[in-house]
């Protein structure tokens, strides 16, 4: 019997182990080796190493992404700036002042683009069976020819051979029509019922591509330029106004000028030899003063290059005020008839809205086809001209 393995007192914890039997054929001697060729022994990274590894992943990533970010506000920034006055470059600072701005305007699209719901499949199929397709097109063949669109066709063009299923941002204006139809009550049909019908009207594909990751890079620029748009609008506007006014302004100086010669008792003589009255020259200098204080209302702002770029970030600052999306939740019959939840046959439409600050916009939907529904420009054409010709 073999010996025990016997232990000092401070080795006590590891007595259990030393009645374990010996092993059934001996290890072989260790090889003496220097510190220089040690075995090539591969040991597992420890728990703290594999976590130290993950926090300087995500460190580089993060910082990799921040600088995207800041890559695409500053090239938003620029194309700001085209779009509103290139003087603006040089102004010292600018950039650093239109970079907060920018990057809201692109988180917002980023929300918008987001929050759009889909995509949803459209095909002969899906006509027949989902009634948010149903309800957004009246028929199949209107179906394809809302698929077979311009932007469709110029994507197609760029991209010869594609076969697969394409991906793209529907859009469409709601409309409820009134019409009289019939319903059955029990057992008994009622004829002249009034009824709101949903419709759809402007149904159009904005963009395309062949993934939704594609489709979103091809819109962020867009998105941004249409809220961009609104804000400058309404400093086209003031531009408008104070042109207007000065118009105004030069009008009613000539004409003070052409009229207006020395007074003669309570008169003040007129070209031509006639007079015209003090209380009318009264009344042209009173809306000389008028329109010269609005006209300094109106150029509030827009002094120099710095108040203008100052009026550019106040109008663009809040561009979640500018656009926003709504929820609207339908039920409708197959015949798209507008009903009550509980009504039998009814289903149930979620619909996202665009909706501006002083409007509502457009219903939009990601959708997905196949190239066949595409009807090719000749097909798309004779197609048109057969329905215009009744």
């Amino acid at each position: 019997m073999t010996d025990m393995l016997r232990f000092p007192a401070q080795d006590r914890a590891f007595a259990p182990f030393a009645s374990l039997p010996p092993l059934a054929t001996p290890m072989p001697d260790t090889p003496n080796t220097s510190p220089n060729t040690s075995p090539n022994i591969s040991r597992k990274p420890s728990f703290i190493a594999l976590r130290w590894r993950e926090l300087i992943s995500r460190i580089k990533v993060h910082r990799a992404q921040q600088r995207l970010k800041r890559s695409a506000a500053e090239l938003a920034c620029e194309h700001l700036v085209s779009q509103t006055n290139p003087a603006l470059r040089g102004m010292p600072g600018y950039r650093r002042r239109l970079l907060p701005v920018a990057e809201k305007i692109l988180a917002h699209g980023d929300a918008l683009l987001g929050a759009v719901p889909g995509p949803s499949l459209l095909d002969t199929t899906a006509w027949s069976t989902d009634p948010l397709v149903n309800a957004f097109f009246a028929d199949v063949q209107r179906l394809r020819q809302v698929v077979s669109g311009r932007a469709v066709q110029r994507w197609l063009g760029d991209h010869p051979g594609f076969d697969g299923d394409l991906y793209g941002l529907l859009v469409a204006m709601p409309e409820e029509r009134q019409q009289l139809g019939m319903e059955l009550l029990g057992d008994k049909v009622r004829r002249d019922v009034k009824q709101t019908i949903l419709a759809f009207k402007e149904a159009e594909i904005l963009a395309v591509a062949d993934s939704m990751d594609a489709l979103h890079a091809a819109l962020r620029q867009p998105m941004a330029d249409f809220l961009v748009s609104i804000g400058l609008g309404r400093i086209a506007a003031r531009e408008e106004r104070i042109a207007e006014l000065e118009e105004a302004l030069a009008m009613l100086r000539t004409k003070q000028r052409a009229l207006l010669r020395p007074r003669v008792g309570n008169t003040r003589l007129a070209q031509g030899g006639g007079s015209l009255p003090a209380g009318d020259v009264e009344r042209l200098e009173a809306d000389i003063e008028e329109t010269q204080g609005d006209l300094a209302d109106a150029r509030r702002g827009f002094a120099n290059i710095r108040d203008y770029l100052a009026s550019i970030i106040t109008e663009l600052d809040h561009p979640e005020r500018e656009l926003y999306l709504e929820t609207m939740d339908l039920w409708v019959d197959r015949m798209n008839v507008v009903r009550d939840r509980r009504c039998e046959g009814a289903r149930e439409i979620r619909l996202v809205r665009a909706r501006r600050s002083d409007r509502p916009g457009r219903v939009a939907q990601y959708v997905r086809f196949p190239c066949s529904l595409v009807l090719d420009v000749d097909a798309r054409l004779a197609d048109i001209e057969r329905q215009i010709g009744g």
